[in-house]
């Protein structure tokens, strides 16, 4: 992983309003995983908490380490999504990944949390 402070470029940087190192919760990664499809997440545990570097397929990016400014990069904006889906998740009770299932069908697959009728669904791109 490359280190955050040399990945600049032409970002936009803003105040983080969440810890990266939440984002590596199981049962949130399996929340995100349904409600942003596409989205990629690296991380690198630090001495502070971790650092990550996500990415979604049409080029939006983010980097965020603990205790830093938040840079995004590309269409969007791709740290803010990753927020909302955090209260999300936490507004659910942050779930344990034990409460998450899958059905596959010959239409395709389906994330659930608790019961199959609570699909997780997912979430519009926000446009920057």
């Amino acid at each position: 992983m490359p280190d955050l402070h040399e990945v600049r470029g032409e970002g936009r940087a803003r105040a983080a309003g969440l810890d990266p190192v939440r984002l590596l919760d199981l049962g949130f990664a399996l929340y995100a995983g349904a409600r942003l499809p596409g989205v990629r997440l690296i991380h690198q545990d630090t001495a502070d908490g971790a650092q990550v570097w996500v990415t979604r397929e049409d080029g939006a990016a983010a980097t965020a380490a603990t205790e830093e400014e938040v840079w995004q990069y590309g269409p969007g904006l791709l740290w803010e999504e990753i927020e909302q889906v955090w209260w999300e998740y936490e507004s659910a009770g942050r779930p344990g990944a034990d409460q998450f299932g899958l059905t596959v069908s010959s239409r395709g697959q389906e994330v659930w949390l608790r019961e199959p009728s609570e699909v997780v669904r997912p979430a519009r791109p926000a446009r920057a």
